[in-house]
C-alpha cells in the first residue's frame, strides 16, 4: 500500500490524528489554571485515539503501521495502568474503613492506572501515523502550549500575591505543580526544531523563562535540577554544549546565568544544606523526613513483597520511625501521603508486580532512546520523571500520571522543519 496517498478513510484517520495532537496541546495548555475541562478533553481524545487504534488494527494494510517498537512502547504504558488499576481495585474489596490519606492514594492510582491504559492507545496512534501529522498541527499546538505556560504563570503570580507561599496552581500541592509545569516544557523543547527562523527562536527562549519562573514559584528543589538536566540537554541537542562554551565570552555568560539562577533558587538550596547539616540534632525537617521515610520503606519491603494497603503500610511504617527515628514528626506524619520516592512507593504498596511494570516502562524507553529510534523523544519526559522521581512519589497524583502520559505521547512526534 502507498501511504503516501491514502484512500477516504485513511485520509479521515489522519485528520482525526492531527485533531488527536490539537486536543493533548490543549489538556497540557489549560490543566494548571482550570479545575475539570482539561480531563475531559483528555478523555475525548483517547476515546478517539482508541477508535483509531482498533480502525487501523483491523485494516490488513493499515496494520503494517504497528511496529514491534510501538507495541513495546504501548505494552510498557497499558501494563503500567493495568498493575495501579488492578491493585487499586484489590484493596477495595480487601479491605475497608479506610483512612481519608488512604482514600486519596486509592482514588488517584485508580485514576490514574485507567488514564495510562487510555494513554497507551494515544500514543501507539500517534506513533503510528507520525508521518501525518502536519507542520501546522505542530504550530498551532506550540502556539496553545506557550499561550497556556503563560496563563499559568499569570494564575501562580497571582496566587503568589495572595498567599506569599509556594503555588500550588490547580494540584493538591506545589511539589504535583513543579512536576507538571516539568512535562509540559519537555513536550515543548521537543517539538521545537534546530533550524527555526527568529520568531521561534524568541518563543522558545520566552518559554524556557516562563517555565523557569513557574518552577521558583513552585519551589521544588528536584524540579529545579530537572529543568536544568531538560534545558542542558536540549542545548546539547541542538547546538553542542561544549561547543557553545568554547568561546570564552559564552563562558562568561554561562557564568552570569548560573549565578543569576543560583541567586534565584539561593533560599531553597540553603534551606536543604542546612536541613543536613543539623541532621543530628534536628532531624525533623524535609530533607530528614525523607530520610525516615525512605529508611522505614526499606524496612516494610520484605515482609510484603504482593500487594499491600496504604493503612498498613502506614502503620508499620510509624511504628519503625517512632522506634528507630525518634522525633522525627515531620516523616511520622508525611509517610501517610507517600514513600517520597518512586520506587518504594510502587514497591510497597504494589510489591514485585509494580515495581516489575514500573521497570519494563523504564527499560522500554531506554531501549528506544538507546537504538536511536523514531520514538526517542520520550526520552525527554522519561527522564525528568526519573530524576523527580528520586526525592518524591511522582505519578501517585492523577492529575500528574495524566500529563506525563500526555507528554510521551506528544513527544513521539518527530519535529517538523520550520520554513521561514
Amino acid at each position: 500500500m502507498n501511504i503516501a496517498k491514502p484512500n477516504l478513510p485513511v485520509k479521515g484517520l489522519v485528520i482525526t490524528v492531527n485533531l488527536i495532537v490539537i486536543l493533548l496541546c490543549c489538556t497540557l495548555a489549560i490543566n494548571l489554571f482550570t479545575y475539570g475541562f482539561s480531563q475531559k478533553i483528555f478523555y475525548i481524545a483517547s476515546y478517539l485515539s482508541g477508535f483509531v487504534f482498533v480502525y487501523t488494527i483491523a485494516s490488513p494494510a493499515n496494520r503494517l503501521r504497528l511496529n514491534k517498537t510501538i507495541l513495546l512502547l504501548f505494552s510498557a504504558l497499558f501494563i503500567l495502568g493495568m498493575v495501579r488499576l488492578g491493585w487499586a481495585a484489590y484493596i477495595n474489596k480487601a479491605f475497608e474503613n479506610f483512612s481519608t490519606p488512604t482514600l486519596n492514594i486509592l482514588n488517584n492510582y485508580m485514576l490514574g492506572g485507567k488514564r495510562f491504559m487510555l494513554a497507551a492507545f494515544i500514543v501507539a496512534v500517534i506513533a503510528m501515523y507520525n508521518n501525518d501529522i502536519a507542520e501546522r498541527t505542530i504550530y498551532v499546538g506550540k502556539t496553545m502550549l506557550w499561550v497556556g505556560a503563560l496563563g499559568a504563570l499569570l494564575f501562580g503570580l497571582h496566587e503568589y500575591s495572595q498567599t506569599g507561599a509556594r503555588i500550588k496552581l490547580t494540584a493538591d500541592a506545589a511539589s504535583s505543580s513543579s512536576y507538571m509545569v516539568i512535562f509540559l516544557y519537555c513536550t515543548y523543547l521537543w517539538l521545537s526544531v534546530k533550524e527555526a527562523n527568529r520568531k521561534w527562536i524568541i518563543a522558545d527562549s520566552s518559554f524556557a523563562l516562563i517555565v523557569l519562573a513557574l518552577v521558583v514559584l513552585c519551589g521544588t528543589r528536584v524540579s529545579l535540577l530537572a529543568f536544568m538536566f531538560i534545558t542542558l540537554c536540549q542545548i546539547s541537542r541542538f547546538y553542542g554544549l561544549l561547543q557553545i562554551l568554547r568561546p570564552k565570552r559564552n563562558r562568561l555568560f554561562a557564568f552570569i546565568i548560573f549565578v543569576i539562577f543560583a541567586g534565584m533558587t539561593s533560599e531553597r538550596w540553603m534551606q536543604g544544606i542546612s536541613d543536613i547539616e543539623d541532621y543530628n540534632s534536628n532531624s525533623s525537617t524535609s530533607v530528614g523526613a525523607r530520610v525516615a521515610i525512605w529508611d522505614s520503606g526499606i524496612h516494610f519491603l520484605p515482609q510484603h513483597l504482593g500487594f499491600s494497603s496504604p493503612d498498613n503500610r502506614t502503620v508499620t511504617a510509624r511504628e519503625f520511625i517512632s522506634r528507630v527515628h525518634p522525633g522525627n514528626t515531620e516523616g511520622y506524619n508525611n509517610v501517610k501521603y507517600n514513600m517520597h520516592n518512586e520506587f518504594l512507593e510502587v514497591a510497597t504498596l504494589q510489591g514485585i508486580v509494580g515495581v516489575a511494570a514500573l521497570i519494563f516502562f523504564y527499560v522500554a524507553a531506554l531501549f528506544i532512546w538507546f537504538k536511536r529510534h523514531a520514538l526517542m523523544g520520550i526520552s525527554m519526559p522519561v527522564a525528568a520523571l526519573f530524576i523527580m522521581g528520586i526525592t518524591d512519589s511522582v505519578l501517585i497524583y492523577s492529575p500528574t500520571s495524566m500529563l506525563f502520559s500526555i507528554a510521551v505521547a506528544l513527544c513521539t512526534i518527530r519535529p517538523k522543519r520550520h520554513k521561514e
